[in-house]
């Protein structure tokens, strides 16, 4: 019996030590805005202007989020198409695909 009582009184304080710790991670996420697991928030600021640079005439299609990208279709005065991807953190656009201006049958 005693020993029962003696693992019941040590499971007890790693309990406790465990819900401290965990209430002192939680603390520590919460209130250091550079800790590596920092909780709700993105360390590095979006920039405040983002710019795709498109000519003139330039119509955007569809949108769609990925991630935490932006993937958008657009259509230039040539009647090129191309696809863009925005990385809103960086604030940097890539353009993987470029179809060209589709040609009229003869």
């Amino acid at each position: 019996m005693r020993i029962v009582q003696s693992i019941l009184a040590i499971v007890g304080v790693l309990i406790v030590f465990g819900f401290a710790f965990i209430g002192y991670e939680v603390y520590q996420r919460a209130t250091d805005p550079d800790h590596p697991r920092a909780i709700g928030r993105d360390r590095a600021a979006a920039p405040a202007e983002i710019r795709a640079e498109l000519p003139p005439g330039s119509r955007i299609g569809q949108m769609l989020v990925l991630n935490a990208r932006v993937v958008y279709h657009v259509t230039l005065p040539d009647g090129a198409e191309q696809i863009h991807v925005l990385d809103p953190r960086t604030g940097t656009v890539q353009v993987p695909v470029t179809a060209p201006a589709a040609s009229t049958p003869r």
